[in-house]
């Protein structure tokens, strides 16, 4: 979902060019189109607050939608008039054939903001923010524990032993307490070093699964997490991972619009008469989608509604795309119910 900034007739309007190591600056007057330029070394956090301190009221800075921009964000935040997010790539893009130099892309960032065509990203408030680091870096946890067995059933097969479908620490370890007799040195091995990975993973997880239920449980976040942990296939993991990644689900006007933010809205291509649609974007969070994957897969399963929707989409469109439009149906009941305040066994009453 990208926005817009009025134009701005009076004050600076300011365009930062952020990198690992410094910061490029363009300082624009929009009353008289004056510009000038600043660089400052990211490490020099008291020159930077200085900076910004002492510019003129009132002002509007904006910073590129860098993946690291967080820690200038909360820097920034409580000393200037106006801060916003620009989209990067949208901001790329308007830019034309302009030389790409750190100067020219901040003196990009200043002009869209002046002219009021600087396309904004969200960014997300601090308690927001923080759910988010916890529940990215506990999906990064997920996928190394699931890279991990996948080693292991590789080696399983290459000794023709496949071993029980699923696999813990605990459950491996048994496995090779009674087969080690029948495996070869090397594989054992590595299958006891998949042990220590594993243990080693699953602790974290379960330490970040009681961390989240406790920040769902009780404080800002209660009334969403039960609102949506009343649709089915949605418990503390899932509900952390949506609020995280939507945040105020209320900011997003039509139901569309949060779909679109998702990545799941199916592309469209029109010419003259002829209109078809493709696969969905993808243009939002992996990890807002994974989550509304997860969360479709256990509703067919589990919801007789569901699932009969499921088969009546499946006739038409296959398994696969017949899960995502479950899940995009199921993103959009979730918006509905948090405008309505009611949840998903109410409304289906």
């Amino acid at each position: 979902m990208h926005q817009t900034i009025p134009h701005i007739k009076n004050g600076l309007c300011i365009g930062i060019d952020l990198h690992k190591c410094q910061m490029t600056i363009a300082i624009l007057d929009a009353a008289t189109g004056d510009i000038r330029f600043e660089r400052i070394a990211c490490k020099c956090r008291d020159k930077i607050i200085a900076f910004f301190e002492n510019l003129p009221k009132p002002h509007i800075v904006a910073i590129e939608s860098v993946g690291f921009y967080r820690w200038l964000w909360d820097l920034l935040e409580p000393i200037c008039s106006e801060l916003v997010l620009a989209d990067a790539t949208q901001c790329r893009a308007l830019a034309g054939r302009r030389i790409k130099t750190d100067r020219e892309d901040a003196a990009n960032v200043a002009e869209l903001l002046a002219a009021g065509r600087l396309p904004t990203a969200w960014a997300p408030p601090t308690h927001i923010a923080a759910l988010r680091d916890v529940t990215r870096h506990r999906h990064y946890l997920s996928q190394q524990h699931a890279r991990v067995l996948h080693r292991v059933k590789s080696i399983m097969n290459q000794v023709n032993r496949p071993g029980p479908a699923r696999l813990k620490a605990d459950g491996l370890l048994r496995y090779i307490k009674a087969q080690r007799d029948k495996l070869p040195e090397q594989f054992v091995d590595q299958l006891e070093m998949a042990v220590d990975e594993l243990i080693l993973l699953e602790r974290q997880l379960a330490r970040i699964d009681i961390r989240l239920r406790e920040t769902l449980g009780d404080g800002p976040f209660q009334p969403l997490a039960d609102r949506l942990m009343s649709f089915p296939g949605v418990k503390y993991i899932i509900a952390a991972t949506i609020i995280a990644e939507i945040g105020d689900f209320t900011r997003f006007e039509r139901r569309d619009a949060i779909s679109r933010y998702a990545g799941l809205d199916p592309r469209t291509f029109s010419s003259d008469t002829t209109t078809r649609t493709g696969r969905i974007s993808k243009t939002g969070s992996p990890d807002l989608r994974w989550a509304l994957v997860q969360a479709a897969w256990v509703a067919v399963r589990c919801d007789p509604a569901v699932k009969s929707r499921w088969l009546r989409l499946r006739k038409r469109m296959g398994g696969k795309r017949a899960i995502i439009a479950i899940a995009r149906g199921m993103l959009r009941w979730m918006w509905a119910a948090e405008r309505d305040r009611t949840n998903y066994l109410r409304r289906a009453a």
